[in-house]
């Protein structure tokens, strides 16, 4: 699925101009609460480590994540050791930033700070970042989140932060009810099908596409998660903001670089 990323980012920037006015630099920022316009990104530094363990590399991934971050205008470079020694060499090159990811996690660590970017967080920023600056803000409007796992959940939560109303479902309904009585000023939908066809505004944070047939004319989806396949009829009915991996990682790099200049402030 991210076969061939690294040849389109720059239809990726062209994308997220039209579609939200920001490009992937200012977006990864504005999700995470920063100012991309306040930070000098060229001065830091950052390294893909490929990671063997569990099902083993992911094929063209470190590429592509050192791509994407090379697009925001930060020095990034692939590690030609993997795991452990990996890790090692990143901080032996002077690498600022470390990315990588196994089966279960992809992270962004800043050295300096000690501390990571978790992606479930930076992708439920970087979506809802993604759809705020499409619809020229929030504050008041229904959203309806599709899915109420690590990511829907992060959603519903920033939604909330933001003024919105967040309505949210899951196949398992006990867990949109959770996340709603966790944050509130959100509701957990009756029936997933039928809000989402009344939804003008969704948050699909499940791991598959919606029917065509429940998509409202005129929606606006911001869709993050892989697979991501819908037929071109579905597409004309909406507008579509997607990728496979750029939007989820841009808000990592940012935060990683926030926490670097926090520590910096503090000695």
């Amino acid at each position: 699925m991210i076969s061939g990323l690294s040849d389109g980012l720059s239809d990726i920037d062209r994308m997220l101009m039209r579609d939200t006015g920001m490009n992937l630099l200012t977006l990864g920022f504005r999700a995470i609460g920063a100012d991309a316009s306040e930070v000098d990104v060229k001065r830091f530094k950052a390294a893909s480590v490929p990671i063997t363990s569990g099902l083993g590399i992911i094929g063209g991934f470190s590429r592509s994540v050192a791509d994407i971050v090379r697009d925001m205008g930060i020095d990034c470079f692939v590690t030609e050791h993997t795991d452990v020694w990996g890790f090692g060499e990143a901080i032996d090159r002077g690498a600022d930033i470390i990315l990588m990811a196994d089966d279960e996690q992809y992270m962004a660590y800043s050295v300096a700070a000690g501390r990571y970017a978790n992606n479930s967080f930076c992708t439920a920023a970087g979506y809802v970042e993604a759809l705020r600056g499409a619809v020229g803000g929030l504050q008041g409007k229904e959203v309806f989140v599709r899915g109420a796992g690590r990511v829907g959940s992060n959603m519903v939560s920033l939604l909330c932060a933001q003024g919105a109303r967040p309505i949210v479902a899951d196949v398992i309904r006990e867990k949109a009810e959770a996340v709603a009585r966790a944050n509130p000023g959100a509701t957990a939908a009756e029936d997933l099908e039928e809000a989402t066809a009344e939804a003008g505004l969704i948050l699909n944070a499940s791991p598959v596409p919606i029917p065509g047939d429940l998509i409202r004319e005129g929606a606006v989806v911001s869709t993050p998660g892989i697979p991501h396949v819908y037929d071109e009829a579905t597409l004309r009915k909406a507008k579509f903001i997607h990728d496979p991996l750029a939007i989820g990682t841009a808000p990592m790099v940012a935060q990683c670089i926030i926490y670097t200049m926090d520590k910096e402030r503090e000695q």
